[in-house]
């Protein structure tokens, strides 16, 4: 087992059970699931477990096709058991039970005074934010949820691309996963695609694909959950009924032209409807700011906008009408002023109109 190392008390059972575990859920996965930043991500990459200046960490796959992690700083090397025992602080054996607790693959308890209590009272570590016990579902609501969601986007014709519809569903478990604030167990996703395959089973031709490795996979290259593509559409409602003069000024740039002043409100009103705070947006999405704009036009202008320093590229996504990757931007402009009630004070609206009328005396 090249690669591997399995010390005395992994019986022949546990060590094809972290088989198959790895399969499921290599490193890159783990990370992810354990809500470690992209950047930490990659073959050569800033390490995670200390202060990192010049990327040397890397998370690569070898020639035997299992994964590993390394830092060549000397803070951590191996595979998904090492990094849970850097990760977790803990033992070889319990790493080893976490980490088949989060494939989905629940390992028997050791015999030994570490661990007196029976599986089923051990707690997943799956999600910082929200624990579950054994990787299993709770809440009857949410599983009830997660089921209806597989048999909606289940596919229902030969037409049908099982791709497109489990994307779908990957968005839908994405903004449910937004919605109760933590990541969903393995089991709760093994069940959520196993419903989902069940449902679509005689529309797949017979195929043998491993839908669930892809399920993952594809979860991970969501970029806007289900739910947040509501916020959008508001944004352009409302970025549509703006007047000229309503559209943000560009820094330097007094004579911006339009498409640029219609994105840089379409920024303002999503970041103004997600509180301020960072958000994503694909470029299929900013082009619909503006009849004339098409995706690529967009993702040029978007780039002049984070130049001008009318928003900031938090992280890149990929242009294209086919990309599923958004970026993900923070508004940097401060908010309109609003007129304050007083009786003295022109309100701004009138303001603006004697502004535009005095402009039009000017050029008279």
């Amino acid at each position: 087992m090249s690669g591997r190392h399995f010390d005395s008390t992994e019986n022949a059972e546990t060590r094809a059970k972290i088989d198959k575990a790895r399969a499921l859920l290599p490193v890159p996965s783990l990370m992810r699931l354990l809500l470690y930043d992209e950047k930490h991500i990659g073959k050569t990459v800033l390490c995670p477990f200390h202060d990192d200046e010049h990327p040397s960490f890397s998370v690569f796959q070898k020639a035997d096709g299992t994964w590993w992690h390394k830092c060549f700083k000397g803070c951590t090397s191996g595979d998904e058991i090492a990094f849970l025992v850097k990760h977790f602080k803990c033992s070889r054996s319990e790493a080893i039970t976490r980490y088949l607790d989060m494939a989905g693959f629940p390992a028997r308890a050791p015999k030994s005074r570490e661990y007196p209590k029976s599986p089923a009272s051990l707690k997943s570590p799956v999600s910082p934010v929200s624990p579950v016990s054994n990787g299993q579902c709770l809440d009857k609501e949410l599983e009830k949820e997660l089921k209806a969601l597989a048999t909606r986007n289940a596919c229902t014709r030969t037409e049908d691309a099982a791709e497109r519809k489990r994307f779908k569903l990957a968005r839908d478990v994405s903004g449910v996963e937004k919605k109760i604030g933590r990541k969903l167990t393995m089991a709760e996703l093994r069940r959520t695609c196993d419903e989902w395959e069940r449902a679509s089973a005689p529309f797949l031709d017979g195929d043998d694909d491993d839908h669930f490795t892809m399920f993952l996979a594809e979860l991970t290259k969501v970029r806007v959950p289900t739910g947040e593509g509501d916020t959008i559409n508001k944004a352009l409602e409302n970025v549509s009924k703006l007047s000229d003069s309503d559209l943000p000024d560009i820094p330097g740039y007094a004579d911006a032209p339009k498409p640029w002043r219609k994105l840089a409100a379409l920024h303002r009103e999503i970041s103004r409807l997600c509180g301020s705070n960072i958000y994503f947006l694909s470029y299929r999405d900013a082009a619909k700011a503006f009849k004339e704009l098409d995706h690529q036009s967009a993702h040029t202008i978007t780039l002049a906008l984070a130049r001008v320093g009318v928003i900031e590229i938090v992280s890149k996504g990929k242009a294209g009408l086919k990309s599923r990757k958004a970026a993900e931007f923070r508004y940097l402009l401060p908010e309109p002023e609003s007129a304050e009630e007083d009786d003295d004070e022109i309100p701004v609206s009138a303001l603006s109109r004697a502004r535009v009328e005095l402009s039009h005396v000017r050029l008279r």
